[in-house]
């Protein structure tokens, strides 16, 4: 299958498509390794299933890269190399010819229908790049905001805009625009990041509950944020900082995924999944 297809199929786009063969090659590779993923696309004969998926004590789930011993009922994690035990409704049935869809090569995205009552709510966190121009960036707020018309109104968003410096909006202060500063150019633990925003937990004994009410500041369901979000959008100016023509902008992308990785680590929903 070429890379077309398979972007259709599972609706991901990787920065190489080759991995480097040799440490030589990968130090001369110019771009990093990344890939873009559209969990909302559209997708063509998208398979169903009506029950939960395998969970790894990782946290990955069965899938179509994972080893399957079927002579004792094992498959192995290829994250984390794990092992794990298939409960009973699969070793009775599965086989080399008889596979579940979630090991099929062809499905290698699938959706599952899930029968657990207790579902972490969707969590939505929007990151901007405010390093260009007008016009672009009146196209990308034009392009969320229509996209908050179609998200559940339980839905958690948060907001993260980056240029030179990182900036994490408060959504829940309705009163003024309020949001947290975070240098471009300086490297941030999680947990400087995390108490800076107010929502660390660590060494708290109350665990992640501690964090339950500050970090409802920066995640909020749509329908208690709407309002606020959509003014922090109509207020959203390019990044103000000078560039000389032939330079690139001072634009913080790690470091903006480094904030938006922490905020969301200090999750309540991410700890209970």
């Amino acid at each position: 299958m070429d890379f077309y297809a398979l972007e259709a199929q599972d609706s991901i786009r990787f920065s190489w498509n080759n991995l480097p063969s040799s440490k030589i090659t990968a130090t001369r590779a110019v771009l990093p390794l990344a890939c873009l993923y559209s969990p909302m696309k559209d997708l063509e004969n998208l398979p169903l299933v009506e029950y939960d998926p395998l969970k790894c004590k990782c946290g990955s789930i069965l899938n179509p890269c994972c080893q399957v011993d079927f002579r004792t009922k094992l498959w192995i994690c290829p994250l984390c190399n794990g092992r794990n035990t298939f409960p009973t409704h699969y070793s009775e049935y599965i086989s080399e010819s008889n596979l579940p869809a979630e090991l099929m090569q062809q499905y290698s995205t699938i959706e599952y229908i899930s029968t657990t009552k207790d579902i972490a709510p969707n969590v939505m966190l929007f990151l901007i790049d405010t390093c260009v121009s007008a016009e672009e960036l009146n196209a990308i707020r034009d392009s969320i905001q229509q996209s908050l018309n179609i998200i559940p109104s339980e839905t958690y968003v948060g907001l993260i805009t980056f240029g030179r410096f990182i900036f994490v909006h408060e959504l829940g202060f309705t009163e003024c625009p309020k949001s947290y500063a975070f240098n471009g150019a300086k490297e941030y633990t999680s947990v400087q990041i995390q108490e800076q925003l107010g929502i660390a937990v660590r060494h708290d004994p109350r665990g992640a509950s501690a964090a339950g009410g500050a970090f409802k500041r920066f995640l909020l369901p749509l329908s208690e944020c709407e309002f606020t979000l959509n003014s922090i959008l109509d207020d959203l100016q390019p990044d103000p900082w000078v560039v000389p023509g032939d330079e690139r902008p001072l634009r913080a992308t790690g470091s903006a995924y480094n904030v938006a990785i922490s905020l969301l680590e200090a999750c309540p929903f991410m700890v209970r999944i």
